[in-house]
């Protein structure tokens, strides 16, 4: 068979029905190599007739098509011989221009190269050569634009590997550094005046042509958000000339951007290219094209022209361009997020951060540019400064937010009481560890930038920061014990309880707070790998035993800790305060100063100012008090957390207990028929729990001392029994789950976001909570049938339909 590819002939041979014939007699998962044929050779070969590595495949049908030999022409080149126009554009062609152009820019934020996206636009490659007023404007903005996105956003974010995105590589293509951004927005703003003009008189004409003036229409509306896209887009990471620092995000000028972008994209008609001669306009829901109108710019984009400065390695795929209708609904959709990243202004403490970054990214599924954007909105970018020591929203320190969130989580003397008196060694010692601990925290909300699959490695290196931070934490716990006492024993307060003061004297404050974040962490991990499949059938007894009877334990006595230490020591430090206040004036705690500003803001959350306001109101008669006459309360600190952690604790126990019964009777449909199914591979439980084991608390779990465990309980429970633990169990887990659903819904902070139905605590969402409900209602029903001997011989299958991370039961 010969076939001729450019000037070459070449005879093929078909071999492919004796190559067939030969791979029957191989063995599923075998390969024939040669013995020099390395594993190297066998990840960088191409795949033969693949089109997405074989460039031969791509090149054969282009130089059938080009019908010009194997030479690519240039842009001066194409000028030279009139297959290409670079004056006089109607507004058919500049509207075609623009779509292809916006088709390209969308495939490069979506991480394709420059090469074989925007710059597969010839005329970018010397824009000056262009003589049309209009078309020079719209190639300059757009580079301008990507080349601001590439510098002050994602290369300044840092959230990408490069085989996630290649679209920062520049291969010397021009980028017109020498023209400034507000340049590009007068000419935008003097090219639309100009269309308008045109469009008043096309419709003064006395020959009215309705598909001149329609197009004329359309362009003003492409030129117009381009002008506002580009505008918003330099409101994200604006630097101060002088200082090179991050401004505010100033967030209502955004909104406002975002407005007038959401009506003009509601007015643009996305361009359709058709075969027929004549152009339709009676279609409002998108501007059909004829090709005929298009004849002068059909070599304006050439997917081959950047081909041979490509490296040898590279993914030679050419994708065809995005359909401009989907481009335009993309572009909606990304304005969308933007008004939602916005509501990160209002998160003003790092629980309310680390919950909107968990839901935003789990809800939204917002791309690189956007997760960029939210990084350097919450942590803005400064010259020569790393993360940690970045402010919140350019504002606030970060040893100053982790201040205050361990004084508003545990009250430590050390961070509320106002007049005592710090040594310089303690001073510097505690200094240490805040900014210490500002670069595990900052690190956190880098991770959670990041896609989920990178997110959840980055979360693994993150434990070991925090397994560092808590023998840190210990160590200053241990320094500050007997140095505060004296303190407060000093303040000679007639009421003294002493088992108040043996309390704080007992409690490890800042040992408790780490610990605290690093289960939020160990948790979310954990359910990262049901959101992204990793687990086996196999290992899910091992994740939810783990989860329940090492994490969460240890989580829900951490709350406790926490709340018993808020109801007992809260009303003795506020006496403390105002007893020591008589006599001084002047606040001596350095750290109170520092956080002055800080505890007026969240005045209405903090639990001291709280009690002391309620102290000096009207309502002190009814305040009761103990046999020491400290006032007492009965505040429900940590209630909707407890609520949450209480019921996941009993749907993992719920669900190891039921999988221990079913694989003890057998019962389970995608298990082998010999016991033990759950406990064999020891080094998948290695692999899913070693970013556990370098953690101080809580205590990693060897494998030995799991299977131990489990041999020990193996002869004291029935099937019986353990169905009836996990019934209970689950029926539990519905009751905790509906009174927090029930106390959330009544609170005033969810009627005032009634419309988001993904309110947010800690790794758990509202919608996350109505499906456990349905989970745990499903799964206790089937199991009392279980029970009561329904259908012995039916094996059960489990079921993620409903949420990745539980599993409905399947009789």
């Amino acid at each position: 068979m010969q076939e001729t590819i450019g000037d070459t002939t070449y005879n093929w041979t078909d071999v492919t029905s004796q190559f067939a014939d030969l791979c029957h007699h191989l063995p599923i998962g075998e390969v024939v190599r040669d013995k020099d044929f390395t594993l190297f050779e066998a990840m960088t070969a191409l795949e033969l007739m693949d089109p997405k590595m074989d460039g031969g495949m791509s090149i054969k049908n282009h130089f059938h098509e080009q019908k010009q030999g194997n030479r690519i022409l240039t842009l001066k080149q194409l000028i030279d011989k009139e297959l290409l126009k670079i004056t006089k554009f109607t507004s058919i062609e500049l509207i075609h221009l623009f779509d292809q152009l916006l088709s390209t820019f969308h495939m490069w934020l979506d991480g394709h190269s420059l090469a074989l996206t925007l710059f597969t636009c010839v005329y970018l490659h010397d824009i000056t050569i262009i003589d049309d007023y209009h078309l020079r404007t719209i190639c300059y903005t757009f580079i301008k634009l990507i080349d601001y996105i590439r510098e002050r956003i994602l290369l300044k974010a840092g959230l990408f590997e490069e085989e996630d995105f290649s679209g920062t590589l520049t291969y010397n293509f021009p980028f017109y550094r020498d023209i400034k951004d507000q340049t590009c927005l007068i000419d935008l703003k003097k090219s639309e005046d100009e269309l308008n003009k045109r469009l008043r008189s096309l419709k003064h004409e006395a020959d009215l042509n309705q598909l001149d003036i329609i197009s004329t229409q359309q362009l003003i509306y492409r030129i117009k958000f381009l002008r506002l896209f580009y505008s918003l887009t330099l409101k994200f990471n604006e630097a101060n000339e002088k200082t090179d620092e991050q401004t505010y995000l100033n967030s209502e000028e955004i909104l406002k951007y975002l407005k007038q972008i959401d009506e003009i994209l509601q007015l643009i008609r996305p361009s359709h290219v058709i075969e027929d001669e004549i152009t339709n306009t009676d279609d409002n829901s998108q501007l059909n094209i004829s090709q005929t109108l298009l004849t002068d710019i059909s070599r304006a984009f050439d997917p081959y022209y950047n081909y041979r400065q490509l490296p040898p390695a590279f993914n030679r795929f050419i994708r065809q361009l995005i359909l401009p209708s989907f481009v335009y609904t993309s572009l909606i959709n990304i304005c969308k997020q933007l008004r939602k990243m916005l509501e990160i202004n209002d998160k003003r403490t790092l629980k309310q951060s680390f919950e909107f970054f968990l839901e935003y990214s789990t809800y939204e599924k917002p791309s690189l540019f956007i997760r960029s954007l939210l990084l350097l909105s919450y942590l803005p970018s400064i010259q020569g400064c790393l993360l940690s020591s970045r402010k919140i929203f350019g504002q606030i320190l970060f040893t100053e937010q982790v201040k205050y969130e361990i004084r508003s989580f545990i009250v430590p003397p050390l961070l509320t009481l106002k007049y005592i008196s710090i040594d310089n060694e303690t001073l510097n010692y505690s200094e240490n560890f805040f900014q210490r601990a500002c670069v595990p925290f900052s690190n956190l909300f880098y991770s959670l930038c990041n896609n989920h699959a990178r997110t959840r490695e980055k979360l693994s290196n993150l434990l070991d920061e925090f397994s560092v931070l808590q023998d840190e934490s210990e160590k200053l716990d241990q320094w500050l014990h007997k140095y505060l006492i004296q303190q407060i024993i000093q303040t000679n307060l007639s009421t003294i309880n002493a088992q108040t003061l043996l309390l704080i004297e007992k409690t490890s404050y800042f040992f408790q707070f780490i610990l605290h974040w690093t289960l939020l962490i160990m948790e979310y991990y954990l359910l990262m790998g049901f959101d992204l499949s990793l687990y086996s059938k196999r290992e899910l007894y091992d994740v939810y035993f783990y989860f329940a009877q090492i994490i969460l334990f240890t989580h829900i006595n951490v709350y406790k800790t926490s709340k018993n230490i808020l109801n007992t020591t809260v009303p003795f430090l506020v006496q403390l305060n105002q007893k020591q206040q008589i006599n001084k004036n002047q606040i001596n705690n350095p750290f109170i100063q520092q956080l002055n500003n800080l505890i007026q803001q969240h005045a209405n959350d903090d639990p001291l100012i709280e009690l002391s306001n309620e102290n000096n109101s009207s309502q002190k008669k009814n305040k009761r008090k103990n046999l020491n006459g400290l006032l007492t309360t009965n505040n429900e600190y940590h209630e909707q957390e407890l609520l949450l952690v209480n019921g996941h604790f009993s749907m993992s126990t719920a669900m190891h207990r039921c999988l221990k019964a079913l694989d003890i009777e057998r019962r389970l449909k995608f298990s082998s028929n010999d016991s033990n199914y759950f406990l064999r591979d020891e080094i998948r439980y290695r692999h899913r729990f070693l970013p556990f084991a370098n953690l101080c608390a809580p205590p990693y779990m060897p494998h030995t001392d799991f299977l131990h465990i489990q041999h020990l309980s193996d002869n004291r429970y029935t099937a019986s029994e353990l169905y009836q633990d996990a019934i209970n169990n689950f029926l539990q887990a519905k009751t905790y789950f509906e009174n927090y659903l029930n106390r959330i819904t009544t609170s005033k902070q969810y009627q005032q976001q009634m419309s988001n139905r993904t309110f947010t605590i800690g790794f758990t969402s509202l919608i996350d909570v109505e499906s456990y409900i349905r989970i745990a209602k499903t799964n206790g029903i089937v199991l009392k049938l279980l029970l009561s001997g329904h259908k012995p011989d039916v094996k059960i299958d489990f079921d993620f339909s409903l949420h990745a991370h539980y599993p409905t039961l399947k009789l």
